[in-house]
């Protein structure tokens, strides 16, 4: 093993545990304690590199909360969200804000890796990771597999391992998880929050554009 996949490897868990926050790399999620949400770090650097869609003066806003290695989280962007887009995005009626909130060791290094990333390419970052989730977060060497695709995008071996070693993203991804803990009870994903309300799983847009439409002014 190289030493970069070494550092790699090691990375998450102790990201992981000097935030208080017990993940499984199986995908388990394991709920925090409010004291541990209470006691976590703030962090500004993940909001400042938020992934929105649509107008931010749209009447609703639509948080997503999701873990990049869930499969539901994916399918809800792959079929769901083109569909929601048209719907209530585009139409001004709507704004949806992604947030992390990651299952297991590698959901945090793959959601920090889309969040080294810059304007657009933030988002598509975002949309190849869930489009070919089945492929990486199933392989056999799934760090490899999400560090390829790293490549793939233009990042180099040492952007990747700077990005993987910035405190500060790596503090602002899990503090989207301990704030969506605290505030909204959020023990699962994916989980929406719509105009303060939380609404777990899978939604159709057919249920998402029903509370919308009874939001609108």
């Amino acid at each position: 093993m190289s030493k970069f996949c070494a550092f790699v490897n090691g990375f998450a868990a102790a990201a992981i545990a000097a935030a208080g926050l017990l993940l499984t790399v199986a995908g388990t999620d394991v709920s925090l304690s409010r004291a541990q949400a209470a006691d976590a770090p703030k962090a500004e650097a993940a909001d400042a590199r938020e992934i929105a869609y649509g107008n931010p003066d749209a009447p609703v806003t639509i948080v997503e909360y999701a873990s990049l290695t869930c499969p539901h989280c994916a399918n809800f962007h792959n079929t769901v969200l083109p569909d929601l887009k048209t719907r209530l995005i585009e139409t001004g009626k709507a704004r949806l804000v992604f947030k992390d909130f990651p299952l297991d060791q590698l959901a945090l290094r793959a959601a920090v890796m889309v969040r080294c990333n810059t304007g657009t390419r933030r988002s598509a970052m975002l949309d190849v990771l869930f489009a070919t989730q089945l492929s990486w977060a199933r392989s056999p060497d799934p760090i490899n597999a999400l560090i390829g695709i790293g490549h793939a995008a233009g990042m180099s071996e040492q952007d990747l391992k700077d990005c993987f070693n910035n405190q500060e993203i790596v503090d602002g991804v899990i503090q989207h998880r301990l704030d969506a803990e605290k505030t909204y009870e959020v023990n699962s994903t994916p989980s929406f929050v719509i105009d303060g309300k939380l609404y777990r799983g899978e939604l159709t847009v057919d249920q998402i554009a029903a509370v919308v439409e009874s939001l609108q002014p």
